[in-house]
């Protein structure tokens, strides 16, 4: 059967699949056609986003059906900018104080440790971060553990 794929911001493709193909599958013709990473795509039926692991004919997608495709915005691999500059800042540092390979090797270390710190924390140490810096006032109870 033939589906037709619109982009939300113009440009469209039509594809042969049948009713058994994965959203996944379909995904994958549509990189090919529209040159739309797969990781960027999200396609909707109706109005209903559509998941990978599903067969068309669970969301009664039939011959001639539109699905519309919507383009998720490209993650940037190094975090956000203002990340990237307190690492280019603790460079500068680390090599005022180490040679340029033992500094990198730091920095290196550093990065890591702070990435395995972040996913190490729960909700509640995320809440009870957030509680010490919105509302110092209660710094103290919650470091006594009256508020955890």
């Amino acid at each position: 059967m033939q589906l037709t794929v619109k982009a939300l911001k113009g440009k469209e493709a039509n594809i042969q699949v049948s009713e058994g193909d994965t959203v996944l599958a379909v995904k994958r013709l549509v990189e090919e056609k529209l040159k739309v990473p797969v990781s960027q795509q999200r396609l909707l039926f109706r109005g209903k986003a559509l998941a990978d692991e599903h067969c068309l004919s669970h969301y009664s997608i039939g011959p001639g059906s539109r699905l519309n495709l919507m383009v998720k915005e490209q993650v940037a691999p190094e975090g956000n900018s203002g990340n990237n500059t307190a690492w280019k800042s603790l460079s500068v540092i680390l090599r005022k104080h180490f040679s340029p390979a033992d500094a990198e090797r730091v920095l290196e270390y550093v990065q890591k440790d702070y990435e395995r710190s972040l996913s190490l924390l729960s909700l509640d140490d995320i809440e009870r971060l957030a509680t010490r810096i919105l509302h110092p006032q209660y710094s103290e109870a919650t470091d006594l553990g009256f508020l955890d």
